[in-house]
């Protein structure tokens, strides 16, 4: 390739993607004076951190949050407000403490709290089982011996496994975590209870060994819950900000096709409209697969890293329910001081359906004391035809009638908690896997990167001066993780560059 006979357009570092990993890393080295531009294919920046609008009949608008439920590392000296200080953001997103709505969780019978502290966890799991109380108390006791010994997962990948355990428990960490809960309890119905801080995740048990259930479940008992005022958009667009105030580009609408190599290095990426933009170094935010498949190409790699890289599956997607109620519409008693809320489904398909009260902490979402709620399921898919479709645009009939029948089966299960929720539904919109993967271009609508059965993609790739940030990579997906990546990419471009600082 020989880009010095012809004009175009240079670049120190493009970006592939907005998504918040795409997004930080961009923010950050044009703060660090890097000539950056951050090509994203939808119209609007965030991928899954985004919001959009539907229209009530009177014309009232409802301001859906489109996937984040809540977020952590927002304190003071977190991983996301450090990030957005360094990259001059900070005073552009306010930050909600959750900690004083507790999550609820919605049996049959009861209604219960799902704490956040270890020892009330224990105390509520044994209220439920109080024959498995010494049990509880052995199981927590050996998770505890885990987490020491685990390392801290802002600054290094997560599960690899750590060193310094004794015989049996180092092989514990291996098995499936249903494996291991049967070695310690007599009554199965605890594992529901026992997986419920991290059932969004969306599998079997037999599908995640116990070391990383045990690093998930610490990161639930650590981590503090916040929500941002106006939604997760605020927070992308509050990196898209920092970006151009620093003299950076974002372009919307701009889909990349290839990414240019010159003699085995990143070089650039040529867009779908056919122009050609070249850079010192690539930095990918989009699905790892379509990175590597399809912008790079097979025979630019290693064997071993396609063959490996083709045996990896993505994590569940999600099916969303968007529902925009009327001013007379109220959240029964129990739960209505609750952002968050767990229906634990004894029967049929969906044993865990989340609602989520975005207008409880902003009432700004929606007009004249209306309000929002999400509700939302653990979904996969395979393929498109799946759903009755060739491709993830395709939408037809029996598309659109499966889509409305789950919608429907989903109402019906919230309504047993919040009876006659239809007759105060104003807007109804849902969201499948696909919808997710038609926005993102994630695979299958990935919500959360690659199985959990499947070590994380190094941010450093096998092409020089190509890099990853977001939920395929290092070092863990949700908000924090991908953040934490894009500024882990900067900080690996600015060494493949050279010199801490540049005159744009």
């Amino acid at each position: 390739m020989n880009c010095k006979t012809e004009d175009f357009e240079q670049y120190d570092v493009i970006v592939v993607g907005g998504g918040l990993g795409g997004l930080s890393s961009a923010a950050l080295l044009a703060g660090h004076g890097y000539k950056v531009v951050l090509f994203e294919q939808h119209c609007n920046v965030g991928g899954y951190a985004s919001r959009f609008c539907r229209k009530a009949p009177d014309g009232d608008p409802f301001h859906f949050e489109a996937s984040i439920h809540t977020i952590a590392g927002c304190e003071e000296d977190g991983a996301v407000r450090q990030v957005l200080r360094e990259a001059g953001a900070e005073g552009d997103v306010e930050f909600l403490d959750l900690s004083q709505s507790c999550m609820k969780i919605v049996i049959s019978d009861r209604v219960l709290n799902l704490p956040t502290r270890q020892e009330e966890f224990m105390e509520m799991i044994a209220g439920q089982f109080p024959a498995e109380r010494r049990s509880i108390e052995r199981f927590f006791s050996d998770l505890n011996r885990i987490w020491d010994l685990l390392p801290a997962t802002q600054s290094k990948p997560l599960f690899d496994e750590p060193a310094g355990f004794d015989p049996e428990l180092a092989h514990r960490l291996s098995q499936p975590l249903s494996t291991v809960l049967s070695s310690y309890f007599l009554n199965q119905r605890i594992f529901r209870y026992l997986y419920l801080p991290i059932s969004y995740f969306g599998i079997n048990l037999s599908e995640i060994d116990f070391l990383k259930y045990a690093v998930s479940l610490r990161e639930f008992f650590q981590a503090r819950s916040y929500w941002i005022l106006g939604g997760s958009q605020t927070l992308s667009d509050a990196f898209a900000g920092a970006i151009t105030r620093h003299g950076g580009k974002v372009e919307t609408c701009c889909k990349a096709k290839k990414i240019l190599l010159d003699e085995g290095r990143a070089a650039g990426v040529e867009l779908e409209d056919g122009r050609k933009v070249f850079s010192d170094s690539v930095i990918s935010n989009a699905d790892a697969s379509s990175t590597f498949l399809e912008m790079v190409g097979e025979e630019q790699l290693p064997s071993e890293f396609i063959r490996s890289l083709k045996n990896m599956t993505a994590t569940q997607s999600f099916f969303q329910v968007y529902l925009g109620m009327d001013d007379s519409f109220q959240v029964p008693e129990a739960l209505r001081n609750s952002f968050e809320i767990c229906i634990m489904n004894e029967s049929g398909d969906y044993p865990f359906v989340g609602l989520t009260n975005y207008t409880l902490l902003d009432p700004s979402l929606a007009s004249r004391n209306r309000q929002i709620l999400t509700i939302a399921v653990p979904m996969r898919t395979v393929e498109p035809d799946d759903w009755g479709i060739s491709s993830y645009h395709e939408r037809n009939e029996e598309y659109r009638s499966r889509k409305e029948a789950i919608t429907e089966e989903l109402i019906s299960i919230v309504e047993g908690t919040i009876p006659r929720l239809r007759e105060h539904i104003l807007v109804k919109e849902a969201a499948t896997p696909l919808t997710f993967q038609r926005y993102t271009l994630n695979k299958n609508g990935s919500y959360l990167g690659f199985d959990i059965c499947f070590k994380r993609l190094p941010q450093k790739t096998p092409i020089d001066g190509l890099y990853l940030a977001g939920g395929w990579t290092e070092p863990h997906a949700g908000v924090m993780g991908v953040i934490i990546s894009g500024k882990q990419a900067a900080e690996l471009v600015r060494s493949y560059i050279g010199g801490s600082e540049v005159n744009a």
